[in-house]
C-alpha cells in the first residue's frame, strides 16, 4: 500500500480532487463487491483528508488511525496522521507518527520538516533545529527547503537546562506619580505649585528582579514545579516608598489530549520602608482547553487571603479575602511566534474595613508580535470598574467625614507597550511605557500616572 502512493500524492488529495476520488472509490467498491484490505485503507485515507480539509480533526484522526492500523507500512498515511495530531495540539503523538513515517521512508522531507515543527512546540528547540536542517538538505530547491530554512532563521531560545531556569534583571524607571496617596492637605504642593487630589511626586528608581523556576516533573501527563520571584525598587528621593516583593509559588498541572487542569499556590510578602506591609496567600485552580493549532481558552478561580500591616483607622483596613473568576481567550499568531489575548474577570472584595468592600469588573487584552531586526512588541490594556458597598471615608480633599461621604465608584484604565530585543545567547533588553488613570467619584482618589522603564536581563 505504501508503495502505491507517493510522498507527493497526498498534497493533491488534500485539495478539491479528494472529494471526487472518494466518490469514485466508493462506487468502485460497490461494483466490485467486498473491498480488499488495501482498497479499504485507501478509502479511509481519502476520507481522512477530506475531513481534515473541512476542519473535522476528530473525524480525520479517526479515519487515519484506522488507515494505519489496516496498513502499518503506509508512510504517507502516517505522515498525515501526524499532521492531524499536531493540529489537534497532541504534539508528542505527532512526533511518534512522523517517526513511523520516517522509519518507512527516511528521506521523506515533508515528514522531517513537520517533525521539527512538532518538536519545537514541545520546547525541544535543539532537536527541532536538527530536523529542519535535515529537511533542508533532503529537499534542495523545493518549497520544503525554503520553509525549513525560514524556521531555522526564526530566533528561538534553546533551553540549556530542561529542568530549571533563572534570570536576573536590572533597570531604571521614571515615575510621574510615585505615592498615589490621597492629598488631605498635609502633603507638599505638586511641582506645578498646585495642590491636587493625589499627592503627585515625580521620582526615578532602580529596579531589580530575580525570576527562577524548577520543574520536578514535566512529561506528557503531569507538570509539577515551583517558581520564585523577587522584585525590589529603590527610589532616588522618596525613600519611604522603596519596596521589596517576594512571591514563591508551587503548581501542579494534569495534562490530557485536549485540556490541562492546573492548581497553583502562591505566597506573597510585600515590604515597604524596610518592614512588612502585606502578606497574601493565593490559591488558583484553572482549566485550559486547547483548540487545535489556533489557540486555547483558560478559565480560572482565584482566592486571595490578605493581611495588611497598615496603621490607622479601621475603615482603611484592606485585610480580608477576594474571590475572582475569569476567562481568557488566546489566539496564536505569526506562525506561533506571537499571540493575542482577550479576557474578562469579576472580583468580590470582602475586607475588615469599609473603604474597599465591593465588586470589580474588568476587561483586558494584550498582543505579542514579532518585528524586524529580532524585535518583539508587547502591548497590553485594561479597563476596570469598581463599585464599593460603603460610603467613602474621604469625601473631598483636605477633609474627613466618617461614613458621611458618598459611595465610591471608580474607573481604572491602564495601557502599556514594551519593545524587547535579545542580545546574543543570554542577554536581552526591553523598553516600556505605561500609562494609568483612575477616575473616582471621590476626588481624593483621582490620579494619572506615567512610567518609563528600561531593563536589561541575563538568562542563565
Amino acid at each position: 500500500m505504501g508503495k502505491r502512493r507517493s510522498a507527493v500524492g497526498p498534497i493533491g488529495r488534500a485539495c478539491g480532487l479528494g472529494t471526487v476520488l472518494l466518490i469514485f472509490l466508493l462506487w468502485a467498491a460497490a461494483v466490485a463487491g467486498p473491498a480488499r484490505a488495501d482498497e479499504g485503507t485507501e478509502v479511509l485515507f481519502t476520507q481522512g483528508l477530506v475531513a481534515l480539509r473541512k476542519g473535522d480533526l476528530a473525524g480525520a484522526r479517526n479515519r487515519l488511525d484506522r488507515a494505519v492500523e489496516s496498513d502499518p507500512g503506509d508512510a504517507v498515511a502516517w505522515y498525515w496522521l501526524g499532521v492531524v495530531r499536531m493540529r489537534a495540539g497532541d504534539n508528542r503523538a505527532a512526533v511518534d507518527a512522523f517517526d513511523r513515517a520516517l522509519d518507512l521512508q527516511p528521506d521523506y522531507a515533508e515528514a522531517i520538516l513537520a517533525r521539527g515543527n512538532a518538536l519545537s512546540r514541545l520546547g525541544d528547540q535543539k532537536a527541532a533545529r536538527e530536523a529542519w536542517s535535515r529537511a533542508a538538505e533532503a529537499a534542495v530547491g523545493s518549497p520544503v527547503e525554503r520553509e525549513a530554512r525560514r524556521q531555522l532563521e526564526v530566533p528561538r531560545r534553546v533551553a540549556a537546562h530542561p529542568d530549571w531556569d533563572l534570570s536576573a534583571s536590572l533597570g531604571a524607571e521614571y515615575d510621574t506619580n510615585v505615592l498615589l496617596f490621597p492629598n488631605l492637605g498635609d502633603a507638599p504642593p505638586r511641582p506645578d505649585g498646585r495642590t491636587g487630589p493625589i499627592d503627585h511626586r515625580r521620582d526615578a528608581r532602580f529596579i531589580y528582579f530575580l525570576n527562577g523556576g524548577y520543574r520536578f516533573v514535566n512529561n506528557d501527563a503531569w507538570a509539577l514545579g515551583t517558581r520564585q520571584t523577587l522584585y525590589a525598587a529603590t527610589q532616588f528621593r522618596t525613600e519611604d516608598v522603596s519596596l521589596v516583593d517576594y512571591s514563591p509559588s508551587f503548581y501542579v498541572n494534569r495534562k490530557t489530549e485536549r485540556a490541562t487542569f492546573g492548581l497553583e499556590y502562591m505566597f506573597t510578602l510585600f515590604g515597604l520602608r524596610g518592614s512588612a506591609f502585606l502578606t497574601r496567600h493565593r490559591l488558583e485552580p484553572s482549566v485550559t482547553v486547547r483548540e487545535g493549532s489556533t489557540g486555547f481558552t483558560r478559565a480560572f478561580y482565584r482566592y486571595d487571603a490578605s493581611i495588611f500591616q497598615t496603621p490607622g483607622d479601621r475603615h482603611l483596613d484592606r485585610s480580608g479575602s477576594t474571590h475572582t473568576v475569569g476567562i481568557d481567550q488566546y489566539v496564536l499568531l505569526f506562525d506561533r511566534r506571537g499571540y493575542a489575548r482577550a479576557g474578562t474577570s469579576f472580583t468580590r472584595n470582602l475586607t475588615r474595613g469599609t473603604e474597599f468592600d465591593g465588586n470589580d469588573f474588568s476587561l483586558s487584552g494584550e498582543m505579542v508580535a514579532p518585528l524586524p531586526a529580532d524585535l518583539r512588541l508587547w502591548v497590553r490594556g485594561e479597563q476596570r470598574w469598581a463599585h464599593y458597598d460603603h460610603k467613602s471615608f474621604y469625601s473631598r480633599p483636605g477633609a474627613l467625614f466618617l461614613l458621611t461621604g458618598e459611595r465610591k465608584r471608580e474607573k481604572f484604565t491602564s495601557a502599556s507597550a514594551t519593545l524587547f530585543r535579545p542580545l546574543g545567547k543570554h542577554w536581552s533588553i526591553a523598553g516600556r511605557y505605561s500609562y494609568f488613570v483612575n477616575q473616582s467619584t471621590v476626588d481624593a482618589f483621582d490620579y494619572n500616572r506615567n512610567i518609563y522603564s528600561l531593563v536589561a536581563t541575563y538568562s542563565f
